[in-house]
């Protein structure tokens, strides 16, 4: 029956709402749930009665498969613009057929699609806790949030998309469900991407800023990781002219009020994007963003469990946007990340080299200008290498670890030819201990340093043939006091002897200086490579081919058999 209603409203989707004149008599009300303006049992009523597991029959099977066929079909028939239902004075006036019939089909469309909604979300609260708080919630409760997930991803500007937002919002950090809670971050980070105008992006910022707020932080750190998603692209300053071009647009459109009314319809259908509305929309959405990400850092209890939870992902959110915030901010945030730093040590590796990452992107994106010794924020970047030798942390944390050495040493030029060198010999020792995938990349990016500053050059000669004096100290964390140029880059050597191919490749460039070739040997390019081949489980085989000694070297070789010797005569 399902199928069958199922298959009749996407053949026409004009008569899902209504039935036939001999059917009339048939249709019993729905009950109290009944919209005034629909009174018959449409095919959509059918299916409506069928995902309502109290009409049914309690068949909780029933329901989940009406409420995936109704989900279907609202995704074909949804329109992709906001429906306005017509005033009292607007129905008062006669219009077309045709008109007539539109504004009906558009009252029905809605009217069901809201009493779907309904559905969706009495279902879910009804079986979100069958005995206690901790007890996981019903396949139908499941299935209900999962298609408020999906009307959210396809249909985030039509009507009663806050409705959604809130419920799905609320689930993002559901504790007895992880399905759950990964489906919902899913659909905002979804909408946080492909939202061209802004609007609705900056709603669900606001509502998860205020959730993480509400919920005193004790949040999962996926929730905060959606903020990522957001592809803010306008800078503070510009977001602040967006606002004084809306602010006079305003003026002439109260002059104009008949005007702005058909100017305001038009911009709803039409698929263009208002760069002034879209200006203010991101400057609004970073700025909740950021202060949830200051709310954050600049918590009393660092140490506490559910705050080291958030601090990665509100440090790597900083890394990412603070290339957008004002002069005002940069100063507050840098005070921030020097507190942080003092104690980098106890924080969790991706939370200390994102923390360096941020600080290096916000002194050379808005705080450029500021005359600030970046030595505070390479030192702590040197003593947190180590900790990418420990096989648990190594893959998972090389990624960021090449952003900051890339931030530190090749998109701006360090001329402390002392600190390039201890860098050179702390990566090679930290490759000789960590796993291949942490190896590689890391003696790739030693070759960059290499070609960047052939002052470190003396690094590859042999420490009796190098007049220095004193002895290199690894164990002090100011690189510029480790004496780097009393010993050698001998790990080279060693590591030429590597197993895996692309290690020995690397150690063997270093060593012999040759020229990294971009793209192919970028660092990230090697890691991601290198990744790959360890999830698919592929093992590279160097194929050594060798002529049969009976084969002939050169064109010009008469003498075929090699292993005879002519006899002599005479």
């Amino acid at each position: 029956l399902i199928a069958e209603l199922s298959e009749s409203v996407m053949m026409d989707p004009t008569t899902a709402f209504t039935t036939a004149k001999g059917d009339e008599a048939a249709g019993g009300g729905g009950g109290g749930e009944e919209d005034d303006e629909v009174r018959e049992t449409s095919k959509m009523r059918r299916l409506l009665e069928l995902a309502n597991e109290l009409k049914n029959g309690h068949d909780q099977y029933t329901a989940r498969l009406a409420i995936l066929s109704l989900l279907a079909l609202f995704q074909d028939i949804l329109p992709s613009y906001r429906i306005r239902l017509p005033t009292q004075a607007e129905m008062s006036v006669r219009v077309a057929k045709e008109t007539k019939k539109l504004w009906d089909y558009e009252r029905a469309l809605l009217s069901h699609y809201q009493q779907y909604l309904k559905l969706l979300e009495r279902s879910w609260e009804r079986g979100k806790g069958l005995g206690s708080k901790d007890d996981p919630p019903s396949a139908l409760a499941v299935t209900s949030v999962l298609a408020l997930c999906e009307l959210l991803k396809s249909a985030p500007h039509f009507n009663f998309r806050s409705n959604i937002l809130n419920v799905v919002v609320r689930q993002m950090n559901n504790k007895q469900c992880d399905e759950i809670s990964s489906a919902c971050c899913s659909a905002v980070g979804h909408v946080f991407k492909t939202d061209a105008q802004g609007e609705v992006a900056l709603e669900a910022a606001r509502l998860v800023a205020k959730m993480v707020k509400d919920r005193g932080f004790r949040v999962r750190g996926q929730v905060l990781r959606t903020f990522l998603s957001l592809p803010l692209r306008v800078h503070v300053d510009e977001a602040q002219a967006a606002k004084l071009a809306a602010a006079a647009n305003a003026k002439k459109r109260k002059k104009d009020k008949e005007g702005a009314d058909i100017e305001n319809e038009m911009r709803e259908g039409s698929s263009s994007v208002d760069k002034i509305l879209l200006a203010r929309s991101q400057a609004d959405t970073l700025e909740a963003v950021t202060l949830t990400y200051f709310r954050i850092l600049k918590s009393e209890d660092l140490a506490a469990e559910h705050i080291a939870e958030l601090l990665p992902p509100a440090l790597e959110g900083l890394a990412k946007f603070a290339h957008l915030i004002n002069m005002d901010t940069v100063v507050d945030l840098l005070s921030v990340l020097k507190s942080l730093l003092k104690k980098v040590d106890a924080l969790p590796l991706d939370a200390s080299l994102n923390c360096v990452l941020t600080a290096f992107q916000t002194l050379q994106g808005p705080g450029r200008e500021m005359q600030i010794d970046q030595k505070e924020y390479v030192t702590p970047l040197y003593s947190q290498l180590p900790r990418l030798a420990t096989g648990t942390s190594s893959r998972q944390h090389t990624e960021i670890a090449l952003k900051c050495l890339d931030a530190a040493f090749i998109k701006r030029r360090e001329y402390s030819t002392v600190r390039i060198a201890a860098f050179v010999k702390q990566l090679c020792t930290v490759s000789l201990h960590a796993p291949p995938c942490t190896s590689a990349p890391l003696l790739a990016f030693v070759r960059q340093l290499f070609q960047r500053y052939p002052a470190v050059h003396q690094m590859l000669e042999n420490e009796q043939d190098v007049i220095t004096s004193g002895t290199y100290e690894p164990d002090l964390d100011d690189p510029e006091q480790t004496n780097p140029f009393a010993t050698s880059a001998w790990e080279l050597a060693t590591l030429k002897f590597h197993y895996k191919q692309e290690v020995e490749s690397h150690a063997s460039g270093a060593a012999s200086l040759r020229i990294l070739q971009f793209p192919a040997e970028a660092p990230d390019r090697v890691r991601k490579n290198m990744v790959r081949d360890a999830d698919e489980m592929y093992i590279e085989c160097k194929r050594l081919k060798k002529k049969h000694p009976l084969e002939s070297r050169g064109q010009d070789r008469r003498q075929q058999a090699r292993f005879i010797t002519p006899r002599k005569t005479g």
